[in-house]
């Protein structure tokens, strides 16, 4: 069985666990939570990770560009990734094994529509959620996974 921790870093962050057995991705976690929260969602999950056969972390990747600064100057996205860095290392995850993806492939995989088809909808929030189930389920095709329901 394979987990997915993903990441969508930001003020509100969507933190998602994810499995994958028998070629069935089920959604164990999801939440939007406030930067005072991630780390305790984050570490609970950490906690465990040794104990699974197979477990990656994904997490939304940030780049500062010319709109990034015409929109804000709040630095929320690139901090949550730091937290996420720091967190990683502490519960002994190698920050190299941190899987960074492209906000605009994951959106374009797994639209809202084939969140809801997949059963992975995350209903509640902003939608930071329901990204970084976007990135967990793209992390699962980049790996192998075929979900059979979007192919039929």
């Amino acid at each position: 069985m394979r987990y997915v921790l993903s990441v969508d870093p930001g003020k509100a962050t969507g933190v998602v666990l994810m499995s994958l057995d028998n070629d069935v991705a089920t959604r164990i976690l999801s939440a939007e939570v406030q930067p005072e929260e991630f780390a305790r969602y984050v570490n609970n999950i950490l906690d465990g990770w040794k104990n699974y056969e197979s477990f990656t972390v994904v997490c939304e990747r940030f780049t500062i560009n010319a709109q990034t600064v015409r929109n804000s100057q709040a630095p929320y996205s690139l901090e949550q990734i730091g937290v996420l860095k720091h967190l990683c290392r502490e519960a002994g995850y190698s920050v190299e094994n941190i899987v960074m993806q492209s906000p605009a492939d994951a959106k374009a995989m797994f639209p809202n529509e084939a969140l809801k088809k997949v059963g992975t909808w995350h209903v509640g929030g902003e939608g930071h959620a329901n990204d970084a189930m976007r990135h967990a389920l793209l992390n699962l095709v980049k790996t192998g996974w075929k979900p059979r329901i979007l192919l039929d």
